[in-house]
């Protein structure tokens, strides 16, 4: 025993010289939450459940978990002179069932100067802004309840999830900020995803245009997808609203569409103290969803608590009502199909209370 004790602080010693080099900084972060929620309604049997992010219903129970915020990583910058330097980020999710075993997020590598910040690498789609939920990663966030695009139906295409082989650049012009990006499918590169957002800042108001475009991306993805979403984010004083609408369209691999609509989402947030209290409303209108229209109408409502920037819990109700529920409407954009008869109607209600700790 002594013999380990004595080899770590040796290997401990000859580390820490690299983490104090006067031209790198390295980070090591973390972030970790868990929930209590009673589920009701759908598919899934009334009564409690703990799991880490997920959504209100659905089945199998294994959709329940994902689209959490667990993670462990490390980031580290070094600095090359005349404003310019390099940086890397490994990232791993984890959670509170499997450990570290549920993949990579992201793991990238880039350059950083007065030219902006280009990276390649795995990483989520510059289309994505799933932060805009004040609720995201909860069991009440809108993107799986049915008021934003799904990460678990369309992957790193919809609000979330991560893409391999990307390629994507940013940059600050005023009150312009530009994030586009490419990703390679090294089978066929002409069928790469491009992705991009601009951002307008104007104080109290922030403006957002995203847009993503998949041509046959990746045949493990099917077919044809696109989305475009414009978002307004206002915040003065206690006081924070969202409003965000997106049109998409998917096909699958024979080139039949499958999905074709709309979401549209609003949050509302007020500040007091430590408290925020928040309101979401969510609705997706799909025309084109076999066997039955697949809207869904999504609200929650709850109360954040800071004990302190590392810190946070959370309690509220979610609900979201699948009117004409069909398995096109929440199948998988590779085919599978996850929940639903054609032609029925299916209500979840969640209530349910959670914590949040980072480093």
């Amino acid at each position: 025993m002594k013999k380990q004790i004595l080899a770590v602080a040796v290997a401990g010693a000859f580390a820490v010289p690299a983490f104090a080099a006067a031209d790198s900084n390295v980070t090591l972060f973390g972030q970790l939450q868990t929930q209590i929620v009673h589920h009701s309604g759908g598919d899934l049997d009334s009564g409690f459940r703990m799991h880490d992010g997920g959504f209100v219903g659905g089945s199998p129970e294994g959709r329940l978990f994902g689209a959490n915020p667990n993670r462990i990583g490390v980031m580290a910058s070094h600095d090359l002179g005349n404003g310019m330097k390099a940086f890397l980020k490994v990232e791993q999710d984890v959670d509170t069932r499997q450990g570290m075993n549920r993949g990579a997020r992201d793991q990238f590598v880039g350059l950083e100067g007065d030219f902006g910040r280009i990276q390649a690498g795995r990483m989520a789609s510059p289309y994505v802004t799933a932060g805009k939920d004040p609720l995201n990663a909860t069991f009440m966030q809108a993107r799986t309840n049915g008021g934003r695009l799904n990460p678990q139906t369309f992957g790193g295409l919809g609000e979330g999830s991560y893409l391999n082989e990307g390629i994507a650049y940013s940059n600050s012009f005023g009150i312009v900020s530009l994030n586009v990006g490419a990703f390679v499918d090294n089978t066929d590169d002409s069928n790469s995803a491009l992705a991009g957002r601009l951002n307008f800042d104007l104080d109290p108001v922030e403006l957002y245009i995203a847009h993503n475009h998949a041509n046959d991306y990746r045949a493990s993805l099917g077919g044809d997808f696109r989305a475009t979403k414009v978002g307004v984010d206002w915040s003065t004083g206690p006081f924070r609203l969202v409003g965000e609408v997106t049109d998409f369209k998917a096909d699958d691999a024979a080139g039949n569409n499958w999905l074709d609509g709309n979401t549209y989402f609003l949050s509302g947030t007020y500040t007091m103290g430590r408290n925020d209290f928040v309101l979401n409303l969510g609705h997706t209108r799909n025309s084109n969803d076999v066997g039955g229209d697949g809207n869904i109408d999504y609200a929650a409502i709850a109360v954040k608590h800071n004990f302190s920037n590392r810190v946070m819990g959370f309690a509220g109700v979610s609900y979201s009502d699948y009117d004409n529920d069909s398995p096109a409407m929440t199948r998988s954009i590779d085919g599978g199909v996850f929940t639903g008869d054609a032609g029925s109607s299916t209500s979840f209600t969640g209530v349910g209370a959670g914590l949040r700790v980072s480093f």
